[in-house]
């Protein structure tokens, strides 16, 4: 009997020892729900944009400073293989907002796509569970009209377009310190409650212009000390969270959204390629659970694993939509089960050249990529991605073949449908006379045809893309040589004459300008953003009645555009020709109903036509589609000032100055406002504003004279103000008001011949527009 129990209880240690060695080995999940034991903890996500994984320290990289995500890597779970869906700003994160693939949401590029408003993003996910919840972007690509503001009580973005036609497009952007200024007040007035928190840092992106002292410490390696400064930034958050006592209810997720080549397979940036040094990206969930503190997982992750790990992290409900997986799994070490597969691609290359896009699929070995000619790459043994294997690995190469067929069929079905015509027509207006996004090329009228090898194309693209950036820093002729050359080795790239076309329209050289895009018509003639280019090259030549035709020319060819009516309803528009105008407006919002551009433009004829029921409805409308559209408010409060609303329409005016800062009507007319309830404090501060806004706008120069005046002060300062604005040649409705304040004030001053001579050129001035 003895001996039995004996054996028994042997037996049960080697059970429970057995039991305790499998879950060493293959430990459970986290299991998030004990861990947070019913309490609600707050997330901030952290993206880093063109961000390498494998040039910060945590990864292994010595050769930076990295301590804040350092110590994010030794208080978190880090991802070792994790992978972008694609190397662009917009779609990778979109990626990450809502758990789906590219063929899925559909966003496949920067500056033409819009996030399909019916889809779930993690943010209105947090908003149902009653989140508070704020994004705070570092880069017009993700500004609100591309529409990831869903589900945000508070999206900071304010990138005010209209400013750019003076300065360098590398500038739509703003450092990580000004991000992190807007973020931590937010932080400070929400800390109390729930919150879900978005922090975007564009600091890698090109140019690399990294601030003291990182510019000195990492003088021969910029990019660099870009990461470097951005980790400086993270470090403000963290104390924040330490000295708020955050640390312990709050997860913190940090994931790169694509990375940088910097020369590699002679990329120079980022978004043609889709190898490792473009797509393999940090990702790191901070947790205060000393369990999941200082893990390291080799598992194969993509960016649309991030929605559902959060989800599982704090309870919410993962969407039916969902294509990535959950990583809890992988939290607390390596756990046996089926492979899992990242896919990544680039459709940059068909839409702005009409090459070949790219797609790739890798394991925790392979990776395909499916090419013109396909590449695969032992990624194990081969890191670099330098020796195909296509030929040399026939197994390997058909088992992956096949996985990536059944990968992207799946991930194909249900998949939403882009049209980049839902992007506001005052936006494709800028970003393609800004050369912002290129002109696309329509993917649908490619098939069937045999597409070029991107990478047998890389040096005419690192050839325009230097190009563009040459040009955009003001070193036009430079740019335009360079182009020239390109143009004589492959006479067929369209991208070429629409870059060279946009060159000759900045330096106001619009002869050259047509002749360009003219040829780059020739190559795609269905190109709207080529059409409008060259109406606006004609516009600017004050050649109304040309650009007209041309544009009419191009719809008898069986072509429709939304926007082209848009674009003639603006030039008739400026010709004063409102009825031609409205009629032209109209028919865009025939084709496009959700224009909120039109519906903004018709509010403002029919406002100056004094028919401010008209007004009211489309500036109604306006507000409805997009509240954030360029001059929307601005014209609202027009029509709340014809309708007698003051008091409303200082708010609109204010409001408008929100979103666009620069905005130096809106400036004005609040100084108009303040100066009729004689509040000269305020007027002279907007007339200031004003000032500084747009140097060369006369009338603020007045009336801050005026202001000098009434006052009986500063007479001399008063004198140089209207001297200002008179040398900016004011209309001759406003001229008159310069001479007389002259006038006045050389009288005040004891001048009478000078008082006398500008009273005598008001009144000549003044008579001459009553005959």
């Amino acid at each position: 009997m003895k001996k039995k129990l004996l054996f028994a209880a042997a037996a049960m240690i080697i059970v429970l020892g057995a039991a305790a060695a499998y879950l060493f080995l293959f430990p459970h999940k986290a299991d998030f729900t004990r861990l947070r034991g019913g309490s609600d903890y707050n997330v901030i996500l952290v993206t880093l944009d063109t961000t390498r994984a494998d040039r910060l320290g945590c990864y292994g990289f010595i050769n930076i400073e990295t301590p804040i995500l350092d110590l994010f890597a030794s208080r978190g779970v880090k991802f070792e293989k994790c992978f972008s869906t694609t190397p662009l700003t917009l779609p990778a994160h979109t990626s990450i907002m809502t758990g789906t693939l590219p063929p899925f949401h559909g966003v496949r590029d920067n500056g033409a796509f819009i996030v399909p408003p019916e889809i779930k993003t993690m943010a209105e996910l947090f908003k149902e569970k009653g989140y508070s919840t704020s994004a705070f972007v570092a880069a017009y690509v993700l500004d609100s009209k591309w529409g990831l503001n869903q589900g945000f009580d508070t999206y900071f973005d304010n990138f005010d377009l209209s400013k750019f036609e003076r300065i360098s497009l590398g500038t739509v952007q703003r450092p990580g310190n000004e991000v992190i200024d807007e973020a931590l007040p937010w932080l400070e007035r929400n800390k109390s409650g729930k919150f879900f928190t978005w922090i975007h840092l564009y600091d890698p992106h090109t140019p690399y212009e990294p601030p003291p002292p990182y510019d000195k410490q990492y003088a021969a390696h910029p990019y660099l000390g870009e990461i470097a400064f951005a980790d400086s930034q993270l470090g403000r958050v963290w104390d924040f969270l330490k000295a708020n006592g955050l640390v312990r209810t709050t997860f913190l997720v940090v994931a790169g959204d694509h990375g940088e080549s910097l020369g590699e397979h002679e990329e120079g940036a980022h978004g043609f390629f889709v190898y490792q040094p473009a797509i393999h990206v940090p990702l790191i969930f901070v947790t205060p659970f000393p369990r999941l503190q200082g893990r390291s997982s080799p598992r194969v992750s993509s960016l649309a694993d991030v929605l559902p790990t959060v989800c599982e992290m704090t309870g919410l409900a993962t969407p039916a939509q969902t294509q990535g997986e959950s990583l809890l799994a992988a939290f607390e070490g390596p756990k046996k089960g089926r492979i899992p597969y990242a896919y990544s691609e680039s459709f940059y290359p068909r839409f702005h050249f009409g090459w070949s896009e790219l797609k790739a699929i890798q394991d925790d070995r392979y990776k395909l990529i499916l090419a013109p000619i396909p590449e695969l790459y032992d990624v194990v043994k081969d890191p670099a991605e330098e020796k195909n294997l296509v030929y040399l690995e026939k197994k390997a190469f058909e088992d992956m073949s096949a996985e990536a067929g059944r990968f992207i069929a799946k991930s194909e079905q249900n998949a939403y449908e882009m049209d980049i015509r839902k992007v506001d027509e005052e936006t494709r207006e800028k970003l393609a006379a800004l050369g912002y996004i290129g002109s696309f090329q329509d993917s649908s009228k490619l098939k069937g045809q045999k597409l070029a090898n991107p990478r047998e194309k890389i040096k005419v693209f690192n050839e325009l893309s230097r190009a563009r950036e040459i040009g955009m820093s003001g070193r036009a002729a430079e740019a335009i040589k360079i182009i020239d050359g390109i143009i004589a080795s492959d006479p067929d790239i369209t991208d070429a004459y629409f870059t060279l076309g946009n060159l000759y329209f900045k330096q106001r050289k619009f002869e050259e300008a047509i002749l360009a895009f003219l040829k780059a018509f020739e190559r795609k003639p269905d190109d709207s953003f080529t059409v409008i280019n060259i109406a606006n090259s004609y516009a600017s030549l004050k050649r109304f009645d040309e650009a007209e035709a041309f544009v009419l020319d191009y719809f008898k060819k069986g072509f429709s555009d939304p926007q082209l009516y848009y674009l003639l309803g603006n030039m008739n528009y400026i010709q004063k020709k409102y009825d031609r105008a409205i009629a032209y407006f109209e028919k865009c919002l025939s084709l496009n109903a959700e224009s909120a551009s039109s519906h903004n433009a018709l509010a403002a004829i029919y406002t100056l036509k004094d028919d401010l029921a008209r007004a009211d409805e489309n500036i109604q409308a306006a507000l409805r589609i997009n509240p954030r559209l360029t001059n929307v408010l601005y014209n609202y409060a027009q029509v709340l000032e014809k309708q007698g609303k003051t008091r409303e329409a200082e708010t609109a005016y204010l409001q408008a100055l929100e979103n666009s800062p620069k905005h130096f009507q809106a400036m004005y007319n609040l100084s108009r406002l303040y100066r009729v309830e004689g509040n000269e404090d305020r007027e002279m501060e907007y007339l200031k504003k004003c000032m500084d806004a747009e140097p060369e706008f006369p009338l603020s120069y007045f009336y801050a004279a005026r202001i000098y005046l009434n006052r009986g002060q500063n007479y001399e300062e008063a004198v140089r103000l209207v001297k200002k604005g008179i040398d900016l040649k004011p209309g001759p409705s406003e001229l008159p008001l310069g001479y007389f304040l002259l006038a006045d004030l050389y009288s005040r001053l004891g001048d009478s011949r000078q008082s006398e001579e500008y009273a005598r050129k008001g009144r000549n001035l003044a008579n001459s527009k009553i005959t």
